[in-house]
């Protein structure tokens, strides 16, 4: 048992945690230097496309050619797409990885011909749709909403996937509040999960800013002139299944805890492929206080089986791709090599 110490919100849970990390002028410049080669693979590697369970995927793939030792699928959190994915192959940690940046049904990029039914579902078509690309020994990476993807990959295909990390992803329980006001505020029903979305994306510069509310390491994140921004800005703006995809949220499930919108279940105890939880305690979009117990719980109590589940704070806020890129690729690193590759 190993125990170490992008879901929306406009501010943080209070004032007083509103302690912004102090970054070196040589952090931000090597952020900015990370995000310039990022830039420069997204706009060098296609968009790909896939038809795959009435649904048209898109993708990019990264470091492909020649064989690599791993197989990484990244799944993208809420109002984003997989522009944010060309950041790992520009760190060393992921030289070795075949990266495929997937956007699913409903995210933008990708049809969503039919309502998203849950993670699940959607986890099932990610399935599909590496079948059709023909790869296996799958790691799943799903940051923040997809993190509930990567997990039932990982639960539901064991048999190709064999691990999946969820980055500051929600929690085990699903998400059951919102931080849209500056609080924790409980969700009580879907209507009320629904009314959270309706928060206005056609200024561009109001987008920036909700994106950048999330970061503790305001001087390191992305400039709001920066290229891979304007990404950013058309992925939130244009994803299809905003809605769909915040009630999913609220209804996944895979602990014996009963919440507003789902009974209790045994999902977790079915684990055959291992889920490293990657979390930071600086998170106040998805309090740790909110994941770290329910993960501690899970692995204490044994509802997944010995060994299956692990779970790491990387001291970071909710956008710690942008943020602190570097202390998550060694977070992930040392993730893999303890847990992963024995």
């Amino acid at each position: 048992m190993i125990i170490v110490g992008l879901s929306v919100g406009l501010t943080r849970r209070n004032q007083n945690q509103n302690q912004q990390k102090v970054v070196s002028g040589t952090v931000a410049n090597d952020n900015l230097n990370i995000f310039g080669d990022a830039l420069a693979l997204l706009e060098s590697t296609p968009l790909q496309t896939k038809d795959v369970s009435g649904e048209t995927i898109s993708y990019r793939e990264y470091n492909h050619k020649g064989k690599q030792p791993h197989t990484l699928v990244v799944l993208p959190g809420f109002m984003c797409d997989d522009t944010l994915a060309s950041i790992l192959p520009s760190l060393p940690e992921f030289h070795d990885h075949h990266i495929i940046a997937v956007n699913p049904p409903g995210w933008h990029g990708s049809t969503m011909n039919n309502p998203v039914e849950s993670h699940a579902s959607n986890a099932d078509i990610i399935w599909d749709f590496l079948q059709v690309l023909g790869v296996s020994n799958v790691i799943a990476m799903g940051f923040s909403t997809g993190g509930g993807i990567a997990f039932h990959m990982a639960q539901r295909h064991p048999e190709k996937i064999k691990a999946a990390f969820l980055v500051h992803s929600i929690p085990l329980s699903g998400l059951r509040y919102i931080t849209m006001t500056g609080d924790l505020v409980p969700l009580v029903d879907l209507d009320q999960v629904k009314a959270s979305m309706t928060f206005p994306t056609d200024n561009p510069d109001t987008v920036y800013e909700l994106f950048k509310s999330m970061s503790t390491n305001k001087e390191g994140f992305l400039p709001r002139d920066h290229k891979l921004v304007d990404y950013m800005i058309k992925a939130a703006q244009d994803m299809p299944g905003k809605v769909d995809v915040a009630v999913v949220n609220a209804k996944f499930n895979v602990t014996p805890i009963k919440t507003p919108f789902g009974p209790p279940n045994d999902v977790l105890s079915t684990l055959k492929s291992k889920v490293v939880v990657i979390h930071g305690s600086e998170d106040f979009i998805v309090p740790w206080e909110i994941v770290d117990p329910v993960t501690r719980l899970a692995i204490i109590e044994q509802w997944a089986p010995s060994g299956m589940l692990s779970l790491y704070d990387n001291g970071s806020g909710h956008t710690s791709l942008i943020d602190n890129p570097r202390v998550l690729a060694k977070v992930y690193r040392r993730a893999l090599e303890e847990q992963i590759l024995l």
